[in-house]
């Protein structure tokens, strides 16, 4: 029977929440219903209703007449095209649905000037894996298990040359010492590289040997990074205002200790920041002021849209303090969200 590849409609979220949830049965068999209720929690029917009419969402569906046999789900992101899940029902499986539906997202990534697109799969599924490269995929990463959970392997396929300024983004962490940040630059670093980025990290640090100033440099792409070094930052993160150095940067999210209103060594008015009490809140939810760095990243990882239940922080956190840890930077990362 001849199939349609169209764009989800709202009448279509029952059917394709249904086949979903089987897919990730499917998918996850081995694992607990509370790693499945996971993956499933993240896709209710009113989620997809929701994200049907966000113009950063694509959601495509494989029908048999009125049928749905297949769903696409992706979004869109600073020019990056991000397969989440694909999946066709058992019985509609190597007639080509899955195929079709995914030429359909190349082709609308492309429309909406993608210059690549991006997948996650698992290496036990062969198939699919052989099926991404037949439209085009190229395996970027293998990700062990150890990182997050479960073996994947990132596949990416290119569709245009990047554009300039998404070729590399620049972030800058100031602070003093024992605020952590060496532990966040190296963690946000790392993160960054278990996703497949190209990663640049370069610490700087005063002359002072205790309660000195320290900034970080870190450079993450898609592309190789050429030149590890920068004269303007997309965003800087500022804990401290003991550092004299006056950051050139588009952005700026700062504790709040550290804007003073009338001050005459940062022109903040001239620039895109947001004032965060990263120190209250440290020591009003945690108890202590240990945790700043943590909760810091948690922010900005939201910041540059890592999504955290991806990351395996067992992997890229110390031992000690590990839960608390955790804790900081997930509450960061949904702080008044």
């Amino acid at each position: 029977m001849q199939h349609t590849i169209e764009k989800m409609k709202a009448k279509d979220a029952e059917a394709t929440i249904h086949l979903f949830c089987d897919i990730i049965d499917e998918l996850h068999a081995d694992a607990s219903e509370f790693e499945r209720k996971h993956y499933k929690d993240a896709y209710s029917i009113n989620k997809i209703e929701d994200r049907l009419s966000d113009n950063n969402s694509m959601y495509l569906v494989a029908k048999e007449g009125d049928k749905v046999v297949g769903f696409l789900f992706a979004w869109l992101s600073e020019g990056i095209g991000h397969i989440n899940w694909i999946g066709v029902s058992r019985g509609h499986r190597k007639k080509g649905y899955a195929k079709s539906i995914l030429e359909a997202a190349v082709k609308e990534f492309e429309m909406r000037h993608c210059h690549e697109v991006k997948l996650f799969t698992y290496p036990s599924q062969v198939s699919a894996y052989k099926l991404f490269q037949s439209v085009g995929f190229e395996e970027k990463a293998y990700i062990d298990e150890q990182f997050f959970g479960v073996s994947i392997i990132l596949m990416v396929r290119k569709l245009a040359i990047v554009p300039a300024e998404r070729a590399a983004k620049k972030i800058i962490l100031a602070g003093e010492a024992g605020q952590g940040i060496k532990l966040m630059a190296h963690s946000l670093a790392s993160i960054l590289t278990r996703l497949g980025k190209e990663v640049s990290l370069n610490l700087i640090y005063d002359s002072a040997v205790r309660s000195g100033n320290i900034t970080a440099e870190v450079i993450y792409s898609d592309e190789k990074i050429e030149v590890p070094f920068f004269e303007e930052a997309d965003l800087c993160l500022r804990l401290s205002d003991s550092n004299p150095r006056i950051f050139n940067a588009k952005k700026e999210i700062m504790d709040d200790s550290v804007f003073k209103r009338g001050s005459d060594r940062y022109a903040f008015e001239n620039l895109v920041s947001d004032r965060i009490p990263f120190k209250r809140m440290s020591s009003e939810q945690f108890g202590s002021q240990m945790f700043v760095n943590m909760i810091a990243l948690g922010r900005l990882l939201k910041y540059i849209g890592i999504d955290i239940e991806k990351v395996n922080f067992e992997s890229e956190l110390p031992s000690k303090f590990l839960s608390e840890n955790v804790k900081a930077i997930k509450y960061g990362y949904t702080y008044l969200d």
